[in-house]
């Protein structure tokens, strides 16, 4: 099985945890439900989040996203300070 469908069926489980919750909290015992949907919305954000990231992103090459793409050449510029040209 693919490991993003595998994700996948693990943020069904997730979601269909919360709306038990929902339920449980509608049903009267609200300090069950709000565990559930806390620890549901938990698991989403600290292991389903991040394993998903991980996936997507493991053959990227990711070098392309740097802010500061200039060659090493470019910066050793030396700048006048009292150049007013560049201020207009």
């Amino acid at each position: 099985m693919n490991f993003l469908k595998f994700l996948g069926m693990l943020l069904l489980f997730a979601m269909v945890a919360i709306g038990a919750g929902f339920y449980t909290i509608d049903q009267g015992d609200t300090a069950y439900g709000h565990k559930l949907i806390g620890l549901s919305t938990l698991f989403i954000f600290f292991v389903i989040m991040p394993l998903f990231i991980w996936t997507r992103y493991k053959d990227k090459d990711l070098s392309k996203f740097n802010f500061n793409q200039k060659k090493k050449d470019d910066e050793d510029e030396d700048w006048d300070v009292d150049d007013k040209s560049r201020w207009n």
